[in-house]
Parts: C-alpha cells; structure tokens; sequence
C-alpha cells in the first residue's frame, strides 16, 4: 500500500557523480525527487553526510530548551542540580536522539560540543561581567554543572555499545548483515575512501584506549560478553576524559602564558612617534594663534571700549 501524494524518491548516488534527475512512475504518476528524507526522526541527505541531521538536531534541541527556559532553565533561583538533570534527559536526548548510527566527523563534535556548552553556561547563570572576560570554557561549564562527559564522549560510548548489541544479533538479522557485513565484488574509489561507521567505530576504539580490541577484530569476540562489554566501555569513557581535561587544562596554561607575553611585550614597547596632521602644532590639537596676534587682538578690544560713550 503506497501512499502516492506522500511519496518521493531520493537517490544516493556514488562518490563523484553529480546530480542527476530520476523518475520514478507507478499508476500514472510521477514521484517527486528529493536530496534529503527524514524517517523517524531522522534526516537522511543524499550525499550521504550527517551536517542536515546535525543541524536538525541541534534546532530541536534549543526549540526544547526554550519551552522550558523562563520557568526553570533560566531561573537564578532555581536550584541547579535539578536544571542539569533536566537538560540532560530532555534537552540532552533530543540533540542526541539516534547518535549510535551517526558517522561523524571533527567538525561535527565541535559543533555538538558548542551546544552543549552553550546550554550548560545559561544553566548555570554565568555571564560576562566586564568586556574583558574570557568566555567560560566548555571544561570549566561541565566542571560547574557537575557533568561527567562530553558530547563526544557520550556519541562514542552510545556507538559502541551500539555496536556491541548488533554483534549479538543472529548472523541472518538485516542490521548485523548490513552495518557489519562487507560488500561481495567491486572496486575502491581512487585517493581517500570515504570513512563509514564501521570506520567510525574502530576510531571510538582507538580513542577509548581499545586499540588493541581493534587489532583482527578483537572487539567482535570481547562484545559477545554483555556486561564485560559494558564495563570495558565505562572504563574507557573514563579514560578519555581523563586524557580530555588533561589537553584542555594544558591548552588553556598555554593560552594564559601567550596573553602574558604579549601583554608584556606592550607594556615594554617604547610607543612611536605620532603622526601630526598639516597646520597642527607640536604640542598636537587645533593651531594656534602666534602670541603677537593675541596681543594685537586685546589692544583693539580695549580701544573700542574706550571709545564707547553711552547716550
């Protein structure tokens, strides 16, 4: 049953082809092409990429956060840890709904990460007292707000887990065979390969301190085991934020380090000499008049109040 003024078609076609039109007919009529398609929730772009679906999220997300932002999110009197809770199953789970198949890339962390830090400093009630602030950053938010993990972290964890329920299916289920399973025949793509979500799990591996879970698919063996799984995954969530604060902290040391010099370096530089505009005097500001001029000019005031005799 196929609901025909509903339907449209939207073809995904190989790396470096272009667009073309495709017809799709049935009954008399013909079905509109589209680039992206959203099915559950999710939207799916023709090229393959996750920036729509990013962007998506992230517009639900702060359409969810204003629905609740002048009753509690924003309230200074509101007690915090209760606004972090909220965000965090509300608003949180809306920015992260289906991250477990997204492929992503740096750019799209950064972009979830800036979110995030976005809610939790109007959350916390932190704002710029003078010009001169430094914005807070998005370590020292999630060690006021009391959060454990990143959006990275967090969509690396999910995956992997993720990934861990797909290895237990039965070998006949589709999203095992079509998440897990290689394709029979064909050839690469010259240069680069575009990076899949398999690619994207051995990365999650790789920054969880699982490399050697990577190495011949070790993983596929450990995750059969559910709950040694699950503890491997906490523990390396862990780790990587261990290692996270500890680049952040060293980052931010050298950010102060570099203000300090280059505060220092104005402070001793001996200021040139200025620029004076043609008829200014040395001194700077409007030209004056030589002094005999001012003279010249009393006498003949005091003249004419000589001369003047009342009626």
């Amino acid at each position: 049953m196929v609901s025909e003024p509903k339907t449209e078609i939207m073809c995904m076609l190989p790396k470096g082809l272009g667009e073309r039109p495709f017809a799709v007919s049935a009954a008399g009529q013909t079905y509109k092409q589209t680039d992206r398609f959203v099915y559950l929730g999710r939207t799916i772009s023709a090229d393959g990429k996750a920036d729509r679906e990013i962007t998506s999220r992230s517009c639900r997300a702060w359409k969810c956060y204003r629905r609740n932002s002048a009753s509690m999110y924003d309230r200074r009197r509101a007690d915090r840890q209760l606004k972090i809770r909220l965000l965090q199953a509300e608003v949180v789970e809306t920015l992260l709904y289906g991250c477990a198949s997204w492929s992503l890339t740096a750019e799209h962390y950064t972009k979830l990460n800036g979110t995030h830090r976005q809610f939790l400093t109007r959350c916390i009630g932190w704002s710029k007292r003078k010009r001169s602030d430094r914005p807070l950053s998005y370590a020292q938010a999630l060690i006021q707000a009391g959060c454990e993990e990143t959006i990275e972290a967090t969509v690396r964890k999910r995956r992997l887990c993720f990934a861990g329920f797909v290895m237990r299916m039965e070998d006949n289920r589709l999203p095992k065979r079509m998440l897990l399973g290689a394709m029979a025949g064909g050839t690469g793509y010259r240069g680069g390969q575009e990076s899949d979500w398999v690619y994207r799990l051995g990365e999650d591996l790789v920054a969880f301190g699982m490399k050697e879970e990577k190495e011949g698919g070790r993983w596929k063996e450990s995750a059969k085991d559910q709950e040694a799984w699950y503890d491997k995954i906490e523990d390396g969530a862990a780790w990587f934020m261990r290692k996270w604060h500890r680049q952040e902290a060293e980052a931010s040391a050298k950010r102060q380090r570099q203000r300090a010099e280059e505060a220092e370096t104005e402070s001793t530089a001996a200021p040139g000499p200025k620029r004076k505009r043609i008829g200014e005097a040395a001194g700077g500001g409007k030209k004056r008049r030589p002094d005999t001029a001012v003279e010249a000019s009393r006498a003949a005031k005091a003249a004419l109040a000589a001369n003047d005799v009342p009626n």
